[in-house]
Protein backbone atom coordinates (compact mmCIF):
# COMPACT_ATOMS: atom_id res chain seq x y z
CA UNK A 1 0.00 0.00 0.00
CA UNK A 2 2.68 2.56 -0.45
CA UNK A 3 1.44 6.23 -1.01
CA UNK A 4 3.80 8.97 -2.06
CA UNK A 5 1.08 11.60 -2.86
CA UNK A 6 2.81 14.90 -2.26
CA UNK A 7 0.24 15.99 0.40
CA UNK A 8 2.13 13.52 2.69
CA UNK A 9 5.33 12.91 0.73
CA UNK A 10 7.00 16.14 1.45
CA UNK A 11 6.26 16.47 4.88
CA UNK A 12 9.26 15.42 7.18
CA UNK A 13 8.44 12.26 9.38
CA UNK A 14 9.38 10.66 12.26
CA UNK A 15 9.28 6.60 12.53
CA UNK A 16 10.11 5.11 16.09
CA UNK A 17 8.05 1.99 15.56
CA UNK A 18 9.73 -0.20 12.48
CA UNK A 19 10.38 -3.73 12.38
CA UNK A 20 13.61 -4.29 10.26
CA UNK A 21 12.57 -8.21 10.09
CA UNK A 22 9.40 -7.05 8.40
CA UNK A 23 10.34 -4.59 6.04
CA UNK A 24 12.17 -7.13 3.14
CA UNK A 25 11.28 -6.26 -0.12
CA UNK A 26 10.00 -8.86 -1.92
CA UNK A 27 12.32 -8.67 -4.75
CA UNK A 28 15.24 -8.54 -2.19
CA UNK A 29 12.90 -12.20 -0.24
CA UNK A 30 13.67 -13.47 -4.04
CA UNK A 31 16.96 -12.69 -5.18
CA UNK A 32 17.65 -13.92 -1.58
CA UNK A 33 16.47 -17.40 -2.07
CA UNK A 34 18.08 -18.02 -6.11
CA UNK A 35 21.34 -16.99 -4.49
CA UNK A 36 21.20 -19.14 -1.50
CA UNK A 37 18.81 -22.11 -3.03
CA UNK A 38 16.15 -21.37 -0.64
CA UNK A 39 12.87 -22.71 -1.55
CA UNK A 40 10.00 -20.19 -1.69
CA UNK A 41 6.21 -20.82 -3.30
CA UNK A 42 7.02 -18.43 -5.77
CA UNK A 43 9.32 -16.46 -7.78
CA UNK A 44 7.54 -13.86 -8.89
CA UNK A 45 7.05 -10.47 -7.22
CA UNK A 46 3.29 -10.62 -7.77
CA UNK A 47 2.44 -14.12 -6.75
CA UNK A 48 5.12 -14.23 -3.65
CA UNK A 49 3.32 -10.93 -2.72
CA UNK A 50 0.30 -13.57 -1.46
CA UNK A 51 2.61 -15.37 0.72
CA UNK A 52 4.02 -12.53 2.35
CA UNK A 53 1.66 -9.88 2.56
CA UNK A 54 -1.12 -9.01 4.62
CA UNK A 55 -3.55 -7.38 2.92
CA UNK A 56 -6.53 -8.04 5.35
CA UNK A 57 -7.68 -8.32 8.62
CA UNK A 58 -6.91 -11.63 10.06
CA UNK A 59 -7.95 -13.49 13.26
CA UNK A 60 -5.43 -11.98 15.66
CA UNK A 61 -2.27 -10.80 15.97
CA UNK A 62 -0.80 -15.08 16.29
CA UNK A 63 -2.17 -14.93 13.05
CA UNK A 64 0.07 -12.43 11.34
CA UNK A 65 2.90 -13.58 13.17
CA UNK A 66 2.87 -16.47 11.77
CA UNK A 67 3.03 -14.88 7.98
CA UNK A 68 6.72 -13.76 8.98
CA UNK A 69 8.36 -17.50 8.29
CA UNK A 70 9.39 -16.47 4.66
CA UNK A 71 10.71 -13.18 5.95
CA UNK A 72 12.91 -14.86 8.87
CA UNK A 73 14.45 -17.88 6.54
CA UNK A 74 15.54 -14.79 4.33
CA UNK A 75 18.32 -13.88 6.74
CA UNK A 76 20.95 -16.30 5.75
CA UNK A 77 24.15 -13.55 6.03
CA UNK A 78 25.61 -10.74 7.25
CA UNK A 79 25.42 -9.15 3.93
CA UNK A 80 22.21 -10.21 3.60
CA UNK A 81 21.47 -8.18 7.00
CA UNK A 82 23.49 -5.00 5.30
CA UNK A 83 21.15 -5.22 2.13
CA UNK A 84 17.73 -5.45 4.13
CA UNK A 85 19.06 -2.78 6.36
CA UNK A 86 19.96 -0.31 3.57
CA UNK A 87 17.03 -0.84 1.82
CA UNK A 88 14.81 0.12 4.54
CA UNK A 89 16.77 3.33 5.50
CA UNK A 90 16.25 3.72 1.48
CA UNK A 91 12.68 3.40 1.41
CA UNK A 92 12.32 5.33 4.51
CA UNK A 93 13.70 8.05 3.03
CA UNK A 94 12.21 8.30 0.22
CA UNK A 95 9.05 8.85 2.73
CA UNK A 96 11.10 11.77 3.73
CA UNK A 97 11.40 10.27 7.59
CA UNK A 98 14.17 11.99 8.95
CA UNK A 99 14.03 11.00 12.47
CA UNK A 100 14.61 7.02 12.26
CA UNK A 101 14.43 4.05 14.73
CA UNK A 102 14.91 0.50 13.80
CA UNK A 103 14.53 -2.37 15.59
CA UNK A 104 15.39 -6.15 15.14
CA UNK A 105 15.56 -9.55 17.18
CA UNK A 106 18.89 -11.08 17.30
CA UNK A 107 17.84 -14.25 18.47
CA UNK A 108 14.66 -14.42 15.89
CA UNK A 109 16.22 -12.71 12.92
CA UNK A 110 20.07 -14.47 13.70
CA UNK A 111 19.74 -17.95 14.89
CA UNK A 112 17.74 -19.50 11.22
CA UNK A 113 20.80 -19.46 9.76
CA UNK A 114 23.15 -19.59 12.46
CA UNK A 115 24.54 -15.35 12.36
CA UNK A 116 27.11 -14.27 14.45
CA UNK A 117 25.08 -11.36 16.06
CA UNK A 118 28.31 -9.36 16.56
CA UNK A 119 28.97 -9.11 12.12
CA UNK A 120 25.55 -8.91 11.74
CA UNK A 121 24.99 -6.09 14.04
CA UNK A 122 28.52 -4.39 12.53
CA UNK A 123 26.26 -5.08 8.76
CA UNK A 124 23.66 -2.99 10.44
CA UNK A 125 25.79 -0.58 11.08
CA UNK A 126 27.49 -0.22 8.37
CA UNK A 127 24.32 0.60 6.42
CA UNK A 128 22.94 2.89 9.19
CA UNK A 129 26.51 5.30 8.47
CA UNK A 130 25.93 5.40 4.89
CA UNK A 131 22.02 6.20 5.16
CA UNK A 132 22.72 9.02 7.76
CA UNK A 133 25.54 10.64 5.45
CA UNK A 134 23.50 9.92 2.04
CA UNK A 135 20.26 11.07 3.18
CA UNK A 136 20.87 12.89 6.09
CA UNK A 137 18.90 11.02 8.62
CA UNK A 138 19.28 10.65 12.44
CA UNK A 139 18.80 6.48 12.93
CA UNK A 140 18.94 4.93 16.26
CA UNK A 141 18.54 1.04 16.71
CA UNK A 142 16.68 -1.19 19.42
CA UNK A 143 17.18 -4.60 19.97
CA UNK A 144 14.33 -7.08 20.91
CA UNK A 145 13.62 -9.92 22.73
CA UNK A 146 11.35 -12.21 21.53
CA UNK A 147 9.09 -13.06 24.73
CA UNK A 148 8.21 -16.21 22.19
CA UNK A 149 11.34 -17.34 22.36
CA UNK A 150 11.64 -16.91 26.33
CA UNK A 151 13.63 -15.61 29.42
CA UNK A 152 16.96 -17.47 28.49
CA UNK A 153 17.07 -15.80 25.07
CA UNK A 154 15.79 -12.07 27.27
CA UNK A 155 18.61 -12.69 29.24
CA UNK A 156 20.93 -12.66 26.25
CA UNK A 157 19.62 -10.28 24.20
CA UNK A 158 19.71 -7.76 27.13
CA UNK A 159 23.31 -8.90 27.80
CA UNK A 160 24.57 -8.41 24.10
CA UNK A 161 22.71 -5.19 23.79
CA UNK A 162 24.14 -3.87 27.18
CA UNK A 163 27.86 -4.67 25.71
CA UNK A 164 26.87 -2.61 22.66
CA UNK A 165 25.76 -0.11 24.00
CA UNK A 166 27.33 2.48 22.40
CA UNK A 167 25.42 1.56 18.95
CA UNK A 168 22.37 -0.09 20.57
CA UNK A 169 20.04 2.78 22.47
CA UNK A 170 17.25 0.30 23.79
CA UNK A 171 15.25 -2.63 24.29
CA UNK A 172 12.24 -3.75 23.60
CA UNK A 173 10.09 -6.79 24.82
CA UNK A 174 7.84 -7.74 21.95
CA UNK A 175 6.04 -10.70 20.88
CA UNK A 176 2.30 -12.17 21.70
CA UNK A 177 1.42 -10.89 25.12
CA UNK A 178 -1.14 -12.88 25.46
CA UNK A 179 0.65 -15.74 25.65
CA UNK A 180 3.97 -15.09 27.55
CA UNK A 181 3.36 -12.88 31.09
CA UNK A 182 6.01 -10.73 32.17
CA UNK A 183 7.48 -12.53 34.99
CA UNK A 184 10.12 -14.22 33.09
CA UNK A 185 11.62 -11.06 31.07
CA UNK A 186 11.33 -8.79 34.00
CA UNK A 187 14.73 -9.34 35.68
CA UNK A 188 16.71 -9.05 32.22
CA UNK A 189 14.47 -5.90 30.85
CA UNK A 190 15.36 -3.73 34.71
CA UNK A 191 18.76 -4.49 34.32
CA UNK A 192 18.92 -3.10 31.34
CA UNK A 193 17.11 -0.24 32.21
CA UNK A 194 19.96 -0.20 34.96
CA UNK A 195 22.19 -0.45 32.46
CA UNK A 196 21.65 3.16 30.81
CA UNK A 197 19.66 1.36 27.92
CA UNK A 198 16.35 2.97 27.41
CA UNK A 199 13.14 0.53 27.66
CA UNK A 200 9.92 -0.11 25.26
CA UNK A 201 7.70 -2.74 25.68
CA UNK A 202 4.62 -4.25 23.29
CA UNK A 203 1.85 -4.14 25.81
CA UNK A 204 -1.84 -3.36 25.30
CA UNK A 205 -2.18 -4.28 21.32
CA UNK A 206 -4.18 -7.22 22.00
CA UNK A 207 -4.81 -7.29 25.43
CA UNK A 208 -6.52 -5.35 27.87
CA UNK A 209 -6.37 -1.59 29.17
CA UNK A 210 -5.34 -3.89 32.73
CA UNK A 211 -2.29 -5.10 30.80
CA UNK A 212 -0.96 -1.57 30.32
CA UNK A 213 -1.17 -0.98 33.64
CA UNK A 214 0.55 -4.10 34.62
CA UNK A 215 3.34 -3.32 32.23
CA UNK A 216 3.67 0.01 33.57
CA UNK A 217 4.02 -0.80 36.95
CA UNK A 218 6.54 -3.43 36.38
CA UNK A 219 9.02 -2.40 34.13
CA UNK A 220 8.76 1.75 34.20
CA UNK A 221 9.43 2.20 30.58
CA UNK A 222 10.32 4.85 29.01
CA UNK A 223 7.25 3.73 25.38
CA UNK A 224 5.31 1.41 24.90
CA UNK A 225 4.57 0.00 21.81
CA UNK A 226 0.83 0.36 20.62
CA UNK A 227 -0.78 0.48 23.97
CA UNK A 228 -3.94 1.21 22.17
CA UNK A 229 -6.42 -0.25 24.94
CA UNK A 230 -5.62 1.66 27.17
CA UNK A 231 -8.59 3.86 26.13
CA UNK A 232 -10.66 0.92 27.90
CA UNK A 233 -9.82 2.60 31.39
CA UNK A 234 -9.27 6.50 31.96
CA UNK A 235 -7.22 5.53 34.93
CA UNK A 236 -4.52 3.71 32.87
CA UNK A 237 -4.88 6.91 30.53
CA UNK A 238 -3.88 8.98 33.45
CA UNK A 239 -1.28 6.72 34.25
CA UNK A 240 0.54 7.35 30.64
CA UNK A 241 -0.32 11.45 31.04
CA UNK A 242 1.27 11.49 34.43
CA UNK A 243 4.70 9.61 33.76
CA UNK A 244 4.82 11.09 30.28
CA UNK A 245 4.96 7.91 28.49
CA UNK A 246 4.97 8.15 24.56
CA UNK A 247 2.50 5.32 22.69
CA UNK A 248 4.55 4.03 19.58
CA UNK A 249 1.09 3.40 17.39
CA UNK A 250 0.49 1.78 14.39
CA UNK A 251 -3.51 1.98 12.93
CA UNK A 252 -3.38 -0.11 9.61
CA UNK A 253 -1.10 -2.98 12.18
CA UNK A 254 -3.84 -2.68 14.15
CA UNK A 255 -6.40 -3.18 12.32
CA UNK A 256 -4.92 -6.56 10.67
CA UNK A 257 -4.10 -8.01 13.68
CA UNK A 258 -7.73 -7.53 14.20
CA UNK A 259 -6.68 -5.40 17.50
CA UNK A 260 -9.62 -2.94 16.64
CA UNK A 261 -12.79 -4.09 14.43
CA UNK A 262 -12.12 -1.59 11.69
CA UNK A 263 -9.77 1.14 11.04
CA UNK A 264 -12.56 3.61 11.79
CA UNK A 265 -12.71 2.28 15.49
CA UNK A 266 -9.00 3.18 15.91
CA UNK A 267 -8.91 5.26 19.31
CA UNK A 268 -5.53 7.18 18.31
CA UNK A 269 -7.68 10.54 17.67
CA UNK A 270 -9.29 9.77 21.06
CA UNK A 271 -6.43 9.06 22.59
CA UNK A 272 -4.82 12.35 21.41
CA UNK A 273 -7.59 14.43 22.00
CA UNK A 274 -7.27 12.99 25.73
CA UNK A 275 -3.68 14.32 26.15
CA UNK A 276 -1.62 11.06 25.82
CA UNK A 277 1.54 11.03 23.66
CA UNK A 278 0.83 9.45 20.61
CA UNK A 279 3.08 8.90 17.59
CA UNK A 280 2.35 7.34 14.37
CA UNK A 281 4.36 4.48 12.73
CA UNK A 282 4.34 1.40 10.63
CA UNK A 283 5.34 -1.42 12.31
CA UNK A 284 6.18 -3.91 9.88
CA UNK A 285 5.64 -2.01 6.49
CA UNK A 286 6.77 -4.96 3.96
CA UNK A 287 4.74 -7.76 5.72
CA UNK A 288 1.67 -4.89 5.82
CA UNK A 289 1.87 -3.62 2.64
CA UNK A 290 1.93 -0.02 4.10
CA UNK A 291 4.41 3.00 4.97
CA UNK A 292 3.88 5.84 7.07
CA UNK A 293 3.06 7.82 4.13
CA UNK A 294 0.02 5.85 3.99
CA UNK A 295 -0.19 5.67 8.21
CA UNK A 296 -0.73 9.46 7.72
CA UNK A 297 -3.16 9.19 4.95
CA UNK A 298 -5.52 7.06 7.41
CA UNK A 299 -4.80 9.06 10.68
CA UNK A 300 -5.94 12.50 8.30
CA UNK A 301 -8.48 11.28 6.21
CA UNK A 302 -10.07 8.50 7.54
CA UNK A 303 -9.55 9.52 11.88
CA UNK A 304 -9.88 12.89 11.15
CA UNK A 305 -6.81 14.22 12.44
CA UNK A 306 -5.12 17.57 11.45
CA UNK A 307 -1.86 18.04 9.67
CA UNK A 308 -1.34 20.25 12.85
CA UNK A 309 -2.06 17.29 15.08
CA UNK A 310 0.01 15.05 12.92
CA UNK A 311 2.69 17.33 13.66
CA UNK A 312 2.35 17.49 17.50
CA UNK A 313 3.24 13.78 17.10
CA UNK A 314 6.22 14.27 14.90
CA UNK A 315 6.99 16.70 18.14
CA UNK A 316 6.30 13.49 20.71
CA UNK A 317 8.20 11.02 19.05
CA UNK A 318 11.57 13.65 18.81
CA UNK A 319 11.03 14.09 22.35
CA UNK A 320 10.81 10.36 23.40
CA UNK A 321 13.53 9.06 20.70
CA UNK A 322 16.08 7.10 21.88
CA UNK A 323 18.48 8.44 19.28
CA UNK A 324 21.62 10.42 20.63
CA UNK A 325 20.41 14.25 21.72
CA UNK A 326 22.71 16.49 19.55
CA UNK A 327 21.77 14.08 16.11
CA UNK A 328 18.33 14.51 17.02
CA UNK A 329 18.00 17.68 17.52
CA UNK A 330 20.48 18.55 14.58
CA UNK A 331 17.95 16.65 12.73
CA UNK A 332 14.91 18.65 14.44
CA UNK A 333 15.96 22.10 13.84
CA UNK A 334 16.92 21.72 10.21
CA UNK A 335 13.76 20.02 9.13
CA UNK A 336 11.23 20.34 11.38
CA UNK A 337 9.34 23.27 12.59
CA UNK A 338 7.78 23.06 16.38
CA UNK A 339 4.01 24.13 16.70
CA UNK A 340 3.55 27.29 17.43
Amino acid sequence: MKNFDPKYNDIPKTEIHCHLEGAIRTQTIIDVAQEYKLKLPAYEVSELDKHVKVFDQLRDLQAVLEAFAIFQNSITSPAVVERIAWELFEDSAHQNIKLFEVRFSPDWAFHGHNLDWDESLEAILRAKERAEIEFDMAIGLIAITSRGMGGESCVKTVNWAIRNRQHIQAVDLADGELLYPMNDFLKPMLKAKDAGLKVTIHSGEDTPASAVWDTVHAFHPNRIGHGIHCIEDMKVVELLKERSITLEVNPWSNYLTNSVPTIEAHPLKKLFDLGVRVTVNSDDPEVLDTNVNNEYRIVHEVLGMSMGEIATCNRYAFESSFIEESSRQRIWDKYFTLPA
